[in-house]
Parts: C-alpha cells; structure tokens; sequence
C-alpha cells in the first residue's frame, strides 16, 4: 500500500502543472511568449449607417441555412467580404453587422 502512494506520488510530481501548461508545445530549452491580442476590434469593411452604392455588393439568399432570421420589413442581408449586414433594401443604408449571429455554416 505504502508503495502504491509513493508511486502515486512520484507520477503526480512528474505531471505538468497549470502554470507550465500554457503552451500549446513544450519543447524543451524554449519558452512560450504570448501575443498581445487588439483591446478594439478591427473595422470593418462598411460602417453602420453608411448608404452603399447600388450593384457593388451581393444579397445574401437563404438566410435561414447560416442560421439567421428571416428578412422582412424591407430589409435585406449583404454579403461584403466575408462579413454578413442586414441592410435597408430600398435607401441601401448598414442597418446592422450580423456576422456573429450566424451559424457555424458560415
């Protein structure tokens, strides 16, 4: 019994701990460093409230396969980059930028 908790014990000790299990690879003689990630996100490609010129960009058909709501009230959802806005249909004005609301199909 004795021997079985030292054993326990020595296999305990030779795990790593939380503190040097940060890297995602441990090689040894290295050191992680850590990537100092942006506080403000970056912008995107269109601002709310901008009005968008006429044929510059594409409307997003089959909303409800990326998981989101269905367009109505004279609103559409545009494609611009890779970001997803749902946009006035007839004044072409950002109303919002829905991209995180869409399912991981996107």
């Amino acid at each position: 019994m004795f021997r079985k908790i030292i054993s326990l014990a020595i296999i305990a000790a030779s795990l790593p701990t939380f503190s040097t299990a940060q890297c995602r690879i441990s090689v040894p003689g290295t050191s992680c460093i850590s990537i100092p990630q942006p506080l403000i996100p970056p912008p995107g490609p269109v601002e709310i409230g901008q009005i968008l010129e006429r044929g510059q960009y594409s409307m997003l058909l089959n909303a409800r396969y990326y998981g989101l709501p269905r367009v109505s009230d004279g609103w559409v959802y545009m494609r611009i980059e890779e970001e997803i806005y749902r946009v006035d249909w007839v004044t072409h004005t950002v109303l919002e930028k829905v991209t995180d609301q869409a399912s991981r199909n996107w």
